[in-house]
């Protein structure tokens, strides 16, 4: 019976992925129009390109998460200049999508960061077998998150959610003639949003408002990227530029906040088990809420040079 289940599933995940396309409707667009349309398509080709990947048992995860993010950025962003009804609730679906990659994800960035960080250290410091539980730990996560994950590739929910996204492809969700200017002003006002999330998070040094200014300079840079091949180029390129370095040096201060989080919960408990104790875990804690403070000064000059 789960053999039968299992084909069914497929052959309805292959009736989504390999439809034939809708005859498109012949219309006259604009620069603004073709670009979104064209920043979406190739996003939705990478989400589908995952699909078949990770069904395939590929490690996709990155690229397929970061194409859902991208597409749920634009949707954010651009939301209002699109047609209400046609992308109702796809923001939401989206995210629950991502959420779903991201907890694979997030597992394998912490294995193979604290498999670097442990051999790092001089091996007399290296006190039990930390390397081995560490990643005996964040493994077993991962293979319940990618089984959650799987599930819910097969689910109903997302199958909708993806026959909607190749419909877009053909029949792009727009409601009415959108103009160059729109596009600029939309993609600024993301930047300009960016620009006060992080000066929030340089005043008060929150580990929330921090993470909250890496996202929306995510934003913010999916936003230049979508207008950059329309008008003001030369804008958009600086802006690419100046928020994905933002990013990432953000990017750096969240991994490191994440991982000490991990390193503390597992350190409670490592006494309590033979050959184990808490100093490794304690030296490899200390290091990564280095490396986030590291990154909050990073960010500081950054923005400093802006």
């Amino acid at each position: 019976m789960k053999d039968v289940i299992e084909r069914e599933s497929k052959r309805e995940v292959d009736r989504v992925v390999t439809a034939p396309e809708r005859p498109a409707v012949t219309v006259t667009v604009s620069k603004a129009e073709r670009a979104i349309h064209e920043y979406m398509s190739a996003q939705i080709d990478a989400m589908l390109a995952g699909d078949v990947a990770l069904r395939r048992g590929e490690d996709a995860i990155h690229d397929t998460r970061v194409a859902s993010r991208r597409l749920r950025s634009t949707l954010r962003v651009f939301g209002k200049l699109l047609d209400g009804a046609a992308i109702r609730g796809i923001e939401d679906e989206l995210k629950w999508y991502a959420g779903l990659l991201g907890e694979v994800r997030d597992c394998q960035v912490q294995r193979r960061r604290l498999a670097e960080k442990i051999d790092e250290l001089p091996p007399e410091l290296v006190l039990g077998p930390v390397a081995a539980r560490i990643d005996a730990t964040l493994l077993g996560r991962q293979l319940t998150s990618r089984k959650a994950l799987a599930e819910a590739m097969d689910s109903p929910r997302y199958l909708e959610l993806l026959a909607t996204l190749q419909d877009w492809q053909s029949r792009p969700p727009f409601g009415r003639w959108i103009r160059q200017r729109e596009l600029v002003r939309r993609a600024r006002k993301a930047a300009h949003k960016a620009d006060r999330r992080l000066d929030t998070a340089l005043r008060n040094q929150r580990d929330e408002s921090l993470h909250r200014a890496r996202k929306a300079s995510k934003r913010a840079r999916y936003a230049a990227e979508l207008h950059k091949p329309v008008k003001q180029r030369s804008r958009a390129k600086a802006n690419i530029t100046y928020y994905k370095q933002v990013q990432s040096v953000l990017g750096d201060h969240n991994d490191g906040v994440v991982s000490a989080e991990f390193l503390w919960r597992i350190a409670t408990t490592a006494g309590t088990a033979g050959e184990q104790n808490g100093f490794t875990y304690g030296l490899l804690y200390a290091n990564e809420q280095h490396a986030a403070d590291t990154a909050r000064h990073d960010i500081a000059d950054i923005a400093a040079h802006r």
